[in-house]
């Protein structure tokens, strides 16, 4: 390239329309609108009212008459149960429960058996390392466990790093994306959501637009997800209620369904499981009903074993006589508020029996 040596001696050549531009530029009355001409306004003029028109073509909503709606739902497949109660196929399913009670073990349960209908399963697993996971599903032998083979696991690639113009979600989102359309996976297990926020979950600003993102990966893909968290830190006297869902109430609000984990006071190894939330269907495990299992090593790697079916109250811990007196007044001045037996129930912890009969004393 040839180099131009600027003598600053030298006057520079300016042509007229340069001097003009010069001399309006010291004027302090000039309006660069005046250099705008009229061709120039009348087709951006055009272009604003085919823009307005085009949106006005734009509509979030279909509507129809509500007979039409139903013969359309009609038309199409049942959603199925992938893993009756608790997994609806095509839904976000939250699992919360507290630290140690089980939630991989029960969820990789969920993994094989829906794996095993068919379904191509991705079990994100962001908590064990790939040591952990195989020392769990390992015979005592050293033989390792048979499993389906449309079962995968995924953890984190430790070397690999966030790309600098790229944030952790956004990364993290175009890394499942890519792993799901490798697999053709349809159902995704993500364990856990405290690791993938970038911050803590407790805050529903870190959490919600992770979960709107989930909800339209959902719909673009076609895809079940199973999401795993943790609680608030709570009592063991009381029912556990969805605002025990660590962080603000409305991530329960975003999914379709919740259900938790508890443990029972009896024994160190029973839970029991118990369903918060549904929006297709009934909840089958409720407070009076919940599902009583064992975790143990039965099926020769940890996992949840139905034992039977009992009221939650059966497992939590029973209340000193001192504590047993406080809520007795609770529940009177509760009756004579107009509350009902059952209302009394739910807001004190205590089983229906249980306030009957304190409440007839």
């Amino acid at each position: 390239m040839q180099e131009h040596d600027i003598n600053p001696e030298t006057p520079l050549l300016i042509n007229e329309q340069d001097k003009d531009i010069k001399k309006n530029e010291l004027n302090p009355n000039f309006s660069f609108d005046k250099l705008i001409k009229d061709e120039d306004l009348k087709n951006e003029e055009e272009q604003l009212i085919k823009q307005c028109n085009d949106e006005a073509d734009l509509n979030l909503f279909e509507v129809q008459t509500a007979n039409e709606a139903i013969k359309m739902a009609m038309a199409q497949p049942d959603p199925v149960q992938l893993y009756p109660p608790l997994v609806l196929e095509n839904e976000i399913t939250i699992c919360f429960a507290d630290t140690g009670a089980g939630k991989t073990a029960l969820a990789f349960q969920m993994a094989i058996a829906i794996a095993s209908k068919g379904y191509t399963t991705l079990y994100l697993d962001l908590e064990l390392s790939l040591k952990q996971f195989q020392r769990r599903y390992t015979s005592s032998d050293g033989t390792p466990y048979e499993l389906p083979n449309n079962l995968y696991r995924a953890g984190f690639a430790r070397l690999n790093k966030t790309p600098k113009n790229e944030s952790y979600i956004d990364c993290f989102f175009r890394s499942l994306i890519a792993l799901i359309k490798k697999t053709g996976a349809r159902v995704i297990f993500l364990d856990n959501l405290t690791k993938l926020a970038a911050s803590d979950t407790d805050t529903a600003k870190a959490t919600i637009p992770i979960i709107e993102r989930l909800n339209v990966l959902k719909n673009d893909y076609g895809l079940t997800i199973i999401v795993l968290e943790h609680n608030k830190k709570v009592g063991t006297d009381r029912p556990i209620q969805l605002n025990d869902l660590q962080g603000s109430k409305m991530k329960s609000n975003l999914v379709d369904a919740v259900f938790t984990i508890g443990r029972s006071a009896n024994d160190k190894n029973i839970r029991y499981i118990k369903q918060l939330k549904v929006r297709d269907g009934e909840v089958i495990y409720d407070t009076e009903n919940v599902k009583v299992c064992e975790l143990s090593k039965d099926k020769g790697y940890l996992s949840f074993i139905e034992i039977s079916y009992g009221s939650e109250f059966e497992h939590l811990t029973q209340p000193t006589k001192e504590n047993n007196q406080i809520l007795i007044e609770q529940a009177k001045e509760l009756k004579n508020s107009g509350k009902t037996q059952r209302e009394i129930s739910r807001a004190i912890g205590r089983s229906l029996g249980w306030v009957n009969k304190h409440l007839k004393k």
